[in-house]
């Protein structure tokens, strides 16, 4: 039997580095929620493990989904298999967690279908080796990470803005490693500094810090796009960021008709622009339709 599953995209509401750990790995105060643009994924039960992906170059071993599966199956002993198949519709290297939030919708699936049925901080545990943003996804519910790499995971203690979301991506991705090594240079050349880890009593207190996020900085400098694309939103909405390491850029507007309106022009002065209407999820669509997230 196949079942047709969504992995959503996923927006930092903020993002702070607050330090640099020995082993070159950072550690963030971030906040993360879900958005109704979702990659789809075809699960069949199969003898092996196969993965498939309507971007033919991300099919096969190579796939993040195919390693966390296939580190699951060794680990727990594992012998039955998956046929997968992603139907891709959030945009690469573009700081919406695609790939993350693939491995993570096929993670859920699997412990299911292969009745592992490993708790869901066991599954935050194995899979975040495989990905900052992974525990994200598995986690279920709007979350705020701190004290970690992204993997100590709140409930986020605010509401979401009840507005309109326009994502825009600039039709180009940033790779997340190059974004943290030009903001690795700029602590160590003294050309800024982290944040203090104090400021989430701010996040926690109130949501002054939406829309703040350190590593913008960087992103703007090794790409021009990205930062011409801040430029023009920030010409039509006054709450205007970006999201995890980019390319994706955030403008929250009072309707759907104003969002929409932006993103007509946006298109009209640069047709590559990949634009989406809609809204912030608190939720993400597994819990609420197929089965319960891990129990807790």
């Amino acid at each position: 039997m196949k079942v047709l599953l969504p992995a959503p995209a996923k927006i930092n509401l903020h993002l702070l580095v607050t330090a640099i750990r020995d082993d070159g790995m950072h550690e963030l105060d971030t906040s993360f929620a879900y958005t109704d643009i979702c990659d789809e994924l075809e699960i069949e039960t199969c003898d092996s493990l196969k993965v498939s992906c309507s971007n033919p170059h991300l099919s096969g071993e190579k796939n993040l989904v195919f390693k966390l599966l296939d580190a699951f199956r060794e680990q727990y002993g594992i012998t039955r298999g998956l046929s997968l198949h992603i139907i891709k519709r959030i945009p690469e290297q573009a700081g919406l967690g695609g790939g993350s939030s693939d491995a993570a919708t096929a993670l859920l699936a699997a412990n299911h279908i292969w009745g592992a049925n490993r708790p869901l901080q066991e599954l935050i545990t194995f899979a975040t080796p495989f990905g900052a943003d992974i525990p994200c996804f598995l986690y279920g519910r709007a979350s705020w990470a701190h004290g970690g790499i992204g993997e100590k995971l709140y409930d986020y203690p605010n509401p979401l803005p009840q507005r309109a979301l326009l994502l825009v991506w600039p039709g180009m991705g940033l790779a997340t490693s190059e974004v943290f090594r030009h903001f690795d240079h700029d602590i160590h050349t003294g050309h800024r500094t982290l944040t203090q880890s104090g400021a989430v009593d701010t996040i926690r207190a109130d949501s002054v810090s939406l829309g703040r996020n350190d590593l913008e900085g960087s992103a703007c400098k090794l790409s021009p796009e990205v930062s011409q694309l801040l430029y023009r939103l920030r010409n039509y909405s006054e709450t205007v960021w970006m999201s995890g390491s980019g390319s994706t850029c955030i403008a929250l507007f009072d309707d759907d008709e104003q969002a929409r309106a932006a993103s007509e022009r946006l298109k009209m002065q640069n047709p590559t622009f990949w634009t989406f209407v809609g809204s912030m999820q608190s939720r993400h669509p597994l819990e609420q339709k197929y089965w319960d997230v891990a129990k807790r």
